[in-house]
């Protein structure tokens, strides 16, 4: 009798989980409403392109990526000059989502709504009060970083989809046959940015962890899975080169570029960006408002006049910063990994996840948005931590009302407060 109550009171619990998981994800798409309104057009996206090289206009990284993407889907070799800093995968996603959708951000809504559920299946492995399962996927749909990306043609929400997805394949590991494919993921993460190296990382220290000995000893050959299918992505660049040689020669050019971009323009001391994660505060900055009117040259051509305001001194801030879950993961993800390695061991990879990477991009000129790809473990380290404690206290009711306005403070920063890029002093 007591073992079918149970029974009927997890499988109740667990169809509640899945409703609110799929609200959770109707109301991320919802957020990220404004991709149903993008629509690719390559003229346009040409002629700012044709400006910008003239040096008459501007050419953001979206767009750079949503030509690169649809010159890649046409038969164009990763080699080409345009977008040469960054592995083709995620580029030739967005060109496949032009193709499909006509519409260069689709697909990449389509892996952040895969990813939040990969958040909560990961979850799900640790955290067993219920509903606790669903509060890393909730956390990181309303997160500003992830929907911004989610709504853009951005090379970074697909290296967090494989991420996610390898981190789960490392954790659901039982049968020998699904190890590679934790490997063929890891490829995939790196043949999108190579800010997702830090994967490489997970497996043998998980394994040494676990006493999984054999794994360890395979890792070398494992890792050759992970350099196959990093290759296979340059399949239209070896039928045209037909050499091997050339195509380590084209990595070390990307090399020395992110070299140039990264220590050589001038960068902050190391960890900076452990403040920006922390504070929101990216540093004191000038700032010049730039001015960009149209003008027609006729036949339908547009000259963009560009004027720009006098220099100004401030303060340069993460707009997308959010002080209830930013700070907060930070620490718990060095908690996590402090009870993991003391009384369960298999949630390792989770903040290990988080804080490889963040040592890994802690050197050189950063952007916030290099954190993407482990912000899903650091959400996850979190919500274990508050699930610690509210397993801990005997009496659940005030730990209950401080969770339910804690989870309204976030909604309501995340919908409702706009942070400012810059502040003058």
């Amino acid at each position: 009798m007591l073992s079918t109550i149970v029974r009927k009171f997890k499988t109740d619990t667990s169809r509640i989980e899945l409703l609110l998981l799929s609200l959770i994800l109707v109301s991320f798409v919802i957020t990220c409403r404004k991709v149903f309104s993008i629509h690719f057009d390559l003229k346009w996206i040409l002629q700012e392109f044709e400006l910008a090289s003239q040096g008459r206009g501007m050419f953001p990284d979206d767009d750079m990526y949503a030509l690169s993407g649809w010159q890649y889907v046409n038969g164009q070799s990763p080699d080409d000059p345009l977008n040469l800093a960054h592995p083709p995968l995620a580029k030739y996603l967005i060109g496949f989502s032009e193709l499909i959708f006509m519409n260069q951000a689709m697909i990449g809504l389509i892996v952040s709504v895969l990813t939040l559920i990969l958040v909560y299946l990961i979850s799900k492995k640790f955290i067993t009060v219920f509903p606790f399962a669903l509060l890393p996927s909730l956390i990181l749909s309303l997160d500003k970083l992830y929907v911004r990306f989610s709504s853009v043609s951005m090379l970074d929400i697909y290296p967090t989809f494989f991420a996610a997805l390898s981190v789960f394949l490392l954790l659901t590991n039982k049968r020998k046959w699904l190890t590679p494919m934790v490997y063929v993921a890891i490829g995939l993460a790196i043949s999108c940015k190579w800010t997702a190296a830090f994967l490489l990382f997970l497996p043998p220290l998980y394994y040494a962890a676990m006493g999984q000995r054999r794994n360890l000893k395979l890792f070398p050959l494992y890792l050759v899975i992970t350099i196959v299918t990093y290759t296979s992505t340059y399949i239209v660049f070896l039928i045209t080169r037909s050499n091997l040689l050339e195509l380590l020669f084209l990595q070390f050019t990307m090399f020395r570029i992110h070299q140039g971009n990264r220590l050589q323009m001038g960068t902050p001391p190391p960890f900076w960006i452990l403040l920006n994660f922390l504070t929101g505060i990216e540093g004191p900055t000038l700032i010049q408002t730039i001015w960009i009117n149209p003008t027609s040259a006729g036949e339908g051509v547009q000259n963009l006049i560009i004027t720009t305001s006098n220099p100004e001194r401030g303060l340069s801030l993460v707009d997308t910063y959010n002080p209830l879950t930013w700070p907060l993961s930070f620490s718990a993800s060095i908690l996590t990994l402090y009870y993991s390695l003391k009384e369960d061991r298999r949630i390792l990879p989770v903040p290990l996840a988080f804080l490889v990477l963040l040592s890994g991009v802690s050197v050189g000129k950063i952007f916030i948005w290099y954190l993407l790809p482990g912000l899903p473990f650091a959400f996850v380290s979190l919500t274990y931590m508050i699930s610690r404690v509210y397993s801990e206290v005997s009496r659940k009711t005030a730990p209950r009302i401080v969770m339910a306005v804690y989870v309204a403070l976030i909604v309501v920063w995340s919908l409702f407060v706009k942070i400012p890029q810059f502040i003058r002093t």
